[in-house]
């Protein structure tokens, strides 16, 4: 069997399953597709398996949107994409992905001290502008835009449906961003878009999975999930970073 196959079907599962529950599995996804497709160009694998994702997910989570949240994070996200397709392949990936990866951490602290000692750190009229850019920027650079979200998100007191609705239209609209700068440096061309369609039936198998475990789990295991999923990832920046 191709190895090459199997690994970009592992990373195709788990974006389906993301996708359609609880998220922020962006550096799980990475480092399984560059296992098979080495370098920046697993990006240009992966983009298109996530927009195609996202349209399926806006159509069955289009009800609930925070379309307040969004109409403040968007705008900021654009200027995060359009910084990170810039810098995209002149910095050092391991000293930007360790940096990243205490950042989240501190975050994902911050977030839990927040649970017990409320202050209006996630909420205030900033709170929106710099997850957006943030969100923009490592999303076109290092696919962590999901642990930045769902810690934006989580702090909103939003429901679970409605945390899931506005998370998967606003990476819908990133991701769009995030192609045009993918194309524009040559990141997607004919054999990347054949290494995405090679992942398909998971993509679609995982997609399944994830929306039926979402059905069963309370807003309570969410935002345990979404941590445990965080936490993995900023763990993945830090000690686990490609030799690319």
């Amino acid at each position: 069997m191709d190895m090459s196959l199997v690994f970009i079907s592992l990373a195709c599962l788990v974006t389906g399953f993301s996708k359609f529950s609880i998220g922020g599995m962006g550096l799980i996804i990475l480092p399984l597709t560059m296992l098979a497709f080495p370098g920046p160009e697993a990006l240009g694998v992966i983009i298109p398996l996530y927009l195609l994702t996202d349209f399926i997910a806006v159509l069955t989570y289009r009800k609930n949107v925070n379309w307040r949240v969004l109409a403040k994070l968007l705008p900021f996200g654009a200027l995060g994409v359009i910084g990170g397709t810039y810098v995209l392949g002149n910095i050092d990936p391991h000293t930007f992905m360790t940096i990243l990866g205490i950042l989240i951490f501190t975050l994902l602290g911050m977030s839990i001290w927040l649970d017990y000692h409320p202050l209006p750190v996630f909420t205030n009229r900033y709170a929106a502008s710099v997850a957006g850019a943030l969100c923009g920027f490592v999303g076109v650079l290092a696919n962590a835009a999901g642990p930045l979200m769902g810690l934006f998100l989580l702090e909103q007191k939003m429901d679970k449906s409605a945390y899931v609705a506005t998370r998967v239209w606003a990476f819908l609209t990133l991701n769009i961003m995030k192609l045009v700068g993918l194309i524009s440096l040559g990141l997607i061309n004919t054999e990347t878009l054949q290494a995405s369609a090679s992942g398909l039936p998971a993509l679609f198998i995982g997609m399944f999975i994830g929306y039926k475990v979402f059905a069963r789990i309370s807003a309570e295991q969410l935002k345990l999930i979404v941590r445990g999923a965080i936490s993995l990832s900023a763990a993945h920046m830090l000690f686990f970073k490609s030799s690319n």
